[in-house]
């Protein structure tokens, strides 16, 4: 009780700390009082993860199918344990695979779990996002479903994410997503524009993904076609990638995570706030993917005949 009670004090003094490194950035006080809202509403979404975690019901197989989770971590390793509960509580996950690319940090040392279903690794080289894909494709799972460390979902959420995908397997299906608008810029100043709150359309998945293992060949086979042989190093876009992996645009649902980590934007955490060029590699990885899709669209159609030679040309 000792060591749950030091561990939720842990992850709430973390989670703080991070909204107050945010106050460098704010650049208006009203900006800067809303950390205030922002901290009432970090406490009161963990209490209710929390009590989710701790009352929600464990759900069956969905009309009989089961899925694996991925989930990477590398600068939050305090938030893993939260993302391996929320997905174990529900009975149609058959594997958890928990993935550590930190080399300060053990991965054990966070998660508690001794549930048989799931796999924690210490990764013995340096991965990035992509390695996501690569574990989904390593696990042979029909259905994958797969979080970044930074979104908390309850396991009734879990459960919906897994039922969005179930009820359309034509493309991947997540919460939140960007519309890619050449010439514009939104407000993080890229063309991309942040989509959420809404089903609806988009172009690129981004935070949170559903998607089939018949999307996942498609994946492998775009980044061959692009000329990216191991997306285990892909550090930015591994997420364009599996959204051009359906046969239509992926969706997104309205379906609001139970909680989100205060560092979500912070410089030297998030990725998009911490490199000048994310945007400009996003765009050209948009573009190039956008493009070898549309070369492959007539052999995807007509089965998997001669996919090696298309994506290899």
């Amino acid at each position: 009780m000792r060591e749950a009670s030091r561990s939720r004090i842990g992850f709430i003094r973390v989670q703080l700390s991070y909204l107050f490194r945010t106050l460098p950035y704010r650049h208006t006080w009203r900006h800067r009082l809303w950390t205030l809202v922002e901290g009432v509403s970090l406490l009161w979404g963990y209490i209710r993860l929390k009590f989710a975690l701790r009352f929600s019901e464990r759900a069956a197989p969905i009309r009989g199918k089961t899925c694996v989770t991925v989930l990477l971590t590398h600068h939050r390793p305090q938030n893993i344990s939260f993302l391996v509960e929320g997905a174990l509580r529900n009975r149609f996950v058959t594997r958890v695979i928990a993935s550590n690319s930190n080399p300060h940090v053990k991965i054990k040392d966070w998660v508690r779990s001794t549930d048989p279903r799931l796999t924690l690794i210490d990764e013995a080289k340096t991965t990035q996002p992509g390695h996501r894909l690569v574990l989904a494709g390593e696990s042979g799972a029909d259905y994958v479903l797969s979080i970044d460390d930074d979104i908390f979902l309850t396991p009734k959420q879990w459960k919906k994410l897994f039922e969005f995908l179930l009820s359309d397997e034509r493309y991947p299906h997540g919460i939140v997503g960007q519309i890619y608008r050449p010439g514009t810029k939104s407000s993080n100043g890229s063309p991309f524009h942040h989509v959420d709150g809404r089903d609806a359309e988009v172009d690129v998945l981004i935070g949170a993904y559903a998607f089939t293992s018949e999307q996942l060949e498609r994946v492998f086979d775009l980044a061959a076609k692009i000329g990216i042989a191991d997306l285990s190093r892909v550090r930015n876009g591994e997420d364009i990638l599996l959204s051009f992996g359906g046969t239509k645009r992926p969706r997104i649902h309205r379906l609001k995570p139970a909680l989100q980590c205060a560092s979500q934007g912070l410089p030297g955490v998030a990725l998009w706030r911490s490199d000048d060029k994310f945007w400009d590699e996003r765009v050209r990885l948009f573009e190039k993917v956008r493009d070898a899709r549309f070369a492959m669209r007539s052999i995807w159609a007509n089965g998997r005949k001669d996919i090696e030679m298309i994506a290899n040309s």
